[in-house]
């Protein structure tokens, strides 16, 4: 059995970030994307968070403030060691984002 990861999105990029990181300096840019929902006038949203890195992340970071775009990645899923908050014991995280593949900016609407 095969399996597929694609993933097609497309909202109003939110909270960008952009940082160079690790030994290679790569460029990575985070944020979220904000994915309207149901009745435009409603103005509900739903939020995935997306990275993008080197070539693309620059590009993302060169995006007007609250631009659309049409977002083509894959989900990717971390985990880490983390400290629960309520008893402070040690807790495994998960972390979910798109990671963009290409990416295009579209028209509000």
């Amino acid at each position: 059995m095969e399996g597929t990861n694609f993933v097609e999105l497309k909202g109003k990029v939110i909270y960008p970030s952009f940082k160079t990181v690790g030994s290679n300096n790569s460029k990575l840019f985070k944020g979220k994307l904000a994915i309207p929902v149901g009745d435009a006038e409603g103005g509900r949203f739903q939020y995935i968070k997306i990275a993008a890195w080197n070539n693309l992340a620059e590009l993302m970071n060169d995006l007007p403030q609250d631009a659309f775009v049409k977002v083509h990645g894959h989900i990717e899923e971390r985990s880490y060691d983390g400290k629960c908050k309520h008893c402070g014991g040690a807790e495994k995280k998960y972390w979910t984002e798109v990671l963009v593949d290409n990416f295009i900016q579209v028209k509000d609407e």
